[in-house]
């Protein structure tokens, strides 16, 4: 809002990003795996856990659309975004590797090989993750593609959304014909959640109240338009509550009262990528011993929480972004992706 303090006004997308990762760690050790893997013994819940991975989507187009506006080339922008995820990224694998073939967890064991070939996103398109929740990074990269070709058609807000609600109705049409090939690319479900949140952060751009509204009604048109994928079917009025809650946390930028977990916020990347086969270890383990359910998700949550956090500290900091976010950009300068649309265009 105007008038507030730039860290209060992000304090609640931390908040709204702590929400979305407590929820994809709820269901990733209550609700997706067997209790005859986890060693648990009560029922399942949280299956509609994974929507956070949507809630995370949203806010990534926020972000996205706010750090390509700073930008003043193509290399710039590609540069910040890949120095923004890599660094923990590389954290994260090792980690997890290096745990997993330690201890063992069965059906998710890589060789060395394998994990080398992660740490250059080769599990895309060849190799097994070292984590399967690293599937939501590549469709992050291929978004960081995608905007950024769009920026060199032009850097009007109304080019750029075009552009994607032209591609989400291009994916979703080709799949309503039986044409699947372009999920490859991008899958419609996830190029709407982008979408909405790149309209909220065009919408927070504009000067006035009737600039901003147009943009504001194109995120409530996309937020209708994610129902129509079918992705949502089985988790409507979840799936629905979710979306709605993030648009207006982001729009509003305010989250009473939960904007007080913005430290976990703060490390909810580093968490994800630690959270799944870790904890699934550290739960296997502590029910293997005799340990009460509630001990050993509690064990799991506080385990890789922390390690989260040494994540953050080691490979989130502001140091090693901004050499990152350099050598990126070094590189992609090196390739000769240095030119953008004028401001104009």
């Amino acid at each position: 809002m105007p008038g507030q303090p730039a860290q209060n006004r992000m304090a609640a997308i931390d908040g709204l990003r702590a929400i979305a990762v407590l929820m994809v760690v709820a269901f990733h050790y209550l609700g997706r795996w067997p209790n005859d893997y986890t060693g648990l013994s009560i029922e399942p819940m949280f299956q509609f856990g994974w929507l956070g991975v949507d809630l995370f989507f949203v806010i990534s187009g926020y972000c996205i659309a706010m750090t390509a506006s700073r930008a003043g080339s193509l290399a710039t922008f590609w540069g910040r975004r890949f120095g923004r995820i890599y660094p923990a990224y590389i954290g994260g694998v090792v980690l997890t590797f290096v745990l997993v073939s330690s201890f063992g967890l069965p059906g998710k064991e890589v060789s060395a090989v394998q994990a080398a070939g992660n740490l250059v996103f080769l599990n895309a398109v060849l190799f097994p993750p070292v984590d399967g929740v690293y599937w939501s990074l590549i469709v992050e990269l291929k978004f960081y593609f995608i905007y950024g070709l769009l920026l060199c058609v032009s850097r009007q807000p109304t080019i750029i959304l075009g552009g994607m609600a032209g591609l989400f109705v291009l994916g979703l049409g080709l799949r309503l014909v039986g044409i699947d090939h372009f999920d490859r690319i991008i899958r419609p479900e996830h190029i709407i959640l982008f979408l909405i949140g790149a309209a909220l952060f065009f919408a927070h751009a504009q000067k006035s109240v009737a600039q901003q509204r147009p943009f504001y009604l194109l995120a409530g048109g996309a937020f209708f338009a994610s129902f129509a994928t079918g992705v949502y079917d089985a988790v409507l009025p979840y799936a629905a509550v979710t979306l709605l809650a993030g648009i207006v946390v982001i729009a509003t930028r305010r989250l009473p009262v939960l904007s007080a977990l913005w430290p976990i916020g703060l490390v909810s990347y580093s968490w994800y990528l630690l959270h799944q086969n870790i904890g699934l270890l550290i739960i296997r383990a502590l029910t293997d011993a005799g340990f009460a359910d509630a001990l050993a998700v509690a064990g799991a949550v506080t385990g890789t929480f922390i390690l989260s956090v040494m994540l953050y500290f080691v490979f989130e900091n502001r140091t090693i972004r901004k050499k990152a976010n350099q050598l990126f950009e070094k590189i992609f300068s090196l390739l000769k992706l240095n030119r953008l649309a004028n401001q104009s265009a």
